[in-house]
């Protein structure tokens, strides 16, 4: 069994997003918590997405776009991580709703 609450995942994940944030475990309302999980899975899946993207560092050749076909499968198979552009994005995309939900609107 998990020793972490929901409460303490939602404040959490919503630290994550927002480093500044004011919220503690007992300011959480579902709606808060709907929230996180929302931004959370959309963060996921944009991450998921970025592991696909190539990298060029030169000028691309086809060895290059085989190499870079290896090493996105290889990323896409790693653990979920959420790139730092993908969580500045979710953020800002859900800055309103975020502060809106805080406020009890």
């Amino acid at each position: 069994m998990s020793s972490i609450s929901n409460d303490q995942m939602v404040v959490e994940i919503l630290n994550f997003f927002y480093p500044n944030n004011t919220i503690s475990e007992y300011n959480v309302t579902d709606d808060l918590g709907d929230l996180a999980a929302e931004m959370y899975a959309e963060a996921l899946e944009a991450s998921n997405a970025m592991h696909l993207v190539p990298r060029p560092t030169y000028t691309p050749s086809f060895s290059w776009l085989v190499k870079e076909g290896v090493k996105a499968l290889w990323r896409s198979r790693g653990e979920d991580e959420i790139y730092e552009s993908v969580r500045v994005t979710v953020a800002l995309k859900y800055k309103s709703k975020h502060q809106m939900e805080k406020l009890g609107i």
